[in-house]
């Protein structure tokens, strides 16, 4: 079977939008290929990169989704973007990431270890002491754990379980993508975890990586395909919530969101220039507290409490 791979490169503050369109073109699957951050600067670069590289696949029939990407460069970011296709086989669409794939730690104590590496001599040296591994295949499913709002709620987990010892019993994790967070939050002591997303291929993923780790039979976890208005967030109760979805997603479902039966939510995929806005929706239909919050390359994450009413 033969996919069309599209090369973009954007202004990474179109990023953002630019995930949203893809999310409702309903692509085959799509990343980023993001940079160590202590790689050489380019020349004249500033905190972060002005432009960012997207690969994106799409069936080789679907000229339709195409055109709309290429419209959208064009509108938004005419001069400052390009985009070139190829074909390439399935074989080539399953193997292009893994390049650009290779362990790394997050937080103190969290390692991210691409499956096909587990078993590899040096890769069980990086974590044997001390360190917990977490084992993805991401696939095109988002989630490598390269991307800063992934990174920044492996690392705030890291420092609730091992340094604040805040025990969690149950979680949800509302867009689970690859499933990257709902195995870090098992690994982190989470006893019941609930992951739903709207894409089919990223449930697919969700669930092998899971298979992909090892847990105590204790640990439950149960994955769907479905939207915020999944009634499982209604009718079960949560100690933990979290979503790691663009600004653009989480202010269309703040209703959803603020139904779910959680005390504590997590947010991140939150960009500067929306995080005002998006922390005075939280407290007009979420009223409570920010326990804690973080940026790092202009992505915000947000440990937010409801009010206890009644």
């Amino acid at each position: 079977m033969e996919y069309k791979e599209l090369k973009v490169n954007l202004p990474k503050s179109l990023s953002d939008e630019f995930y949203v369109l893809l999310d409702e073109l309903q692509c085959a699957g799509y990343y980023e290929i993001l940079f160590d951050g202590e790689a050489p600067k380019e020349e004249n670069q500033g905190l972060i990169r002005d432009n960012t590289n997207i690969r994106i696949y799409l069936q080789s029939d679907e000229l339709e989704k195409e055109l709309k990407i290429r419209i959208f460069l064009k509108i938004h970011a005419n001069g400052s973007s390009f985009v070139e296709s190829r074909l390439i086989e399935t074989r080539d669409y399953e193997e292009a990431y893994k390049e650009y794939y290779k362990p790394f730690p997050i937080g103190k104590n969290l390692w991210v270890i691409p499956t096909w590496e587990k078993e590899e001599p040096k890769t069980l040296d990086l974590y044997k002491n001390s360190g917990v591994p977490i084992f993805i295949n991401p696939g095109v499913a988002f989630g490598t754990g390269h991307h800063e709002t992934t990174k920044l709620i492996l690392e705030y987990l890291d420092e609730l379980y091992f340094d604040k010892k805040i025990v969690i019993e149950s979680a949800c994790d509302i867009g689970t993508g690859s499933g990257i967070l709902s195995i870090g939050l098992a690994k982190l002591g989470v006893k019941r975890i609930f992951a739903l997303d709207i894409d089919p291929n990223a449930v697919k993923a969700a669930w092998s990586n899971w298979l992909e780790n090892d847990f105590p039979k204790s640990i439950q976890f149960r994955v769907e395909e479905s939207g915020i208005e999944n009634p499982n967030l209604v009718d079960r109760t949560y100690d933990l919530a979290i979503a790691n979805i663009t600004f653009a997603v989480l202010s269309q479902n703040i209703h959803h969101l603020a139904s779910v039966n959680t005390k504590r939510f997590i947010f991140s995929g939150i960009v500067s220039d929306k995080k005002n806005q998006f922390v005075d929706l939280l407290n007009t239909y979420i009223p409570g507290t920010l326990n804690h919050s973080k940026e790092w390359n202009e992505w915000w994450i947000l440990d937010w409490s409801k009010k206890v009413t009644g």
